[in-house]
This record gives C-alpha cells, structure tokens and sequence, in this order.
C-alpha cells in the first residue's frame, strides 16, 4: 500500500511541476506578445504619419501606388493586430484556468505537511492489532 501511495504522491509532484513549468511557457508567450504588439503599433503610428504626410501634400503630388501599398500594409498591420489581442485574450482566460506558483507552493507544503505515505488503510491497522495481539497471546 505505501507503494501505492508512494506512486500517486511522485505523479502528483510530476503533475504539479509539468503544471508550473506551463504557467511559465505562458508567461513567456504573454511576454513575446506583448513585445510583438508593440512593435505593431510603433509601425502603425509610423504608417500613419507617412499617411498624413503624403496625403497632406495635395492630390497633384500624392503617389497612389505608394499610397495604396501603405494602406495595404496598414490594413495587414490591423489585423496582426486584432489576432494578437484574440491571443492574449485566449491566453489570460487560459492563465486563470492553471495553477499559479502560490497554489503550487500551497499543494507542496499540503503533501509535506500530511505526508501521505505516512497513512495506513484499515485494513493494516487490523492486522497490525491483530498480529500484536497474537503476540501478547490474547488471541491465537
């Protein structure tokens, strides 16, 4: 039985760490995001203000191949955009469902507290009475 209990105590230790070790991998997803999502609206801002200056010269001087070619790439920048906040999105409702490093901490100090392997079943606590008691002699 302690085998048993020995078994389910190191999957439950591998399950929290593999656990841990996912809310990290999403921390750093998030990270990476983050970043990226700046970098889009820097380019946005910039591709807006090259907009703003070629538009603002007059309809004589505006170049609309040009024009067009940054719309485009506004447009793709957009919706870069818009997919990377469904991300984080999809990332922080996945985060809320995992286990923090406090929980974690919470389930470690659970199993070093109770000691599972340290339990008995009834069934050894009947026989271990029982063979004390044969020992003692009272029962045979």
């Amino acid at each position: 039985m302690a085998d048993k209990n020995a078994l389910l105590l190191r999957r439950l230790v591998e399950t929290v760490k593999a656990l841990d070790d996912h809310v990290k991998l999403i921390n750093q997803q998030i990270k990476v995001i983050k970043r990226n999502e700046k970098i889009l609206a820097r380019n946005i801002i910039n591709l807006h203000r090259k907009l703003n200056e070629i538009t603002s010269k007059g309809t004589g001087s505006v170049d609309e191949e040009r024009l067009t070619k940054i719309e485009e790439r506004l447009g793709k920048i957009e919706k870069a955009v818009d997919q990377l906040m469904e991300d984080v999105n999809y990332l922080k409702s996945q985060l809320s469902q995992t286990l923090t490093s406090e929980d974690v901490s919470q389930l470690k100090y659970l199993i070093d507290t109770i000691n599972p392997l340290e339990f008995v079943t009834y069934d050894q606590v009947g026989e271990l009475v029982e063979k004390k008691l044969r020992e003692l002699r009272i029962i045979r």
